[in-house]
């Protein structure tokens, strides 16, 4: 899968604008909703829960 362009700064920012969405979501459709609000998605890896663009799907970084 392609990777974004790993941009601390950046990846820091789309944290801060996602944040109150994945801790206000009660479950996993209502976080798929709030984060297509601001052009994201998720996936589930072998690595883990990942942040992806919409509608590429590109990693953006873990989702914790």
């Amino acid at each position: 899968m392609q990777h974004f362009n790993k941009n601390a700064f950046l990846t820091v920012e789309i944290l801060d604008l996602i944040h109150d969405d994945v801790t206000c979501a009660c479950d996993d459709a209502d976080l798929r909703q709030r984060l297509a609000r601001n052009g994201y998605g998720f996936r589930d890896t072998a690595r883990g829960r990942v942040l992806v663009t919409l509608p590429h799907q590109i990693e953006v970084c873990p989702l914790v």
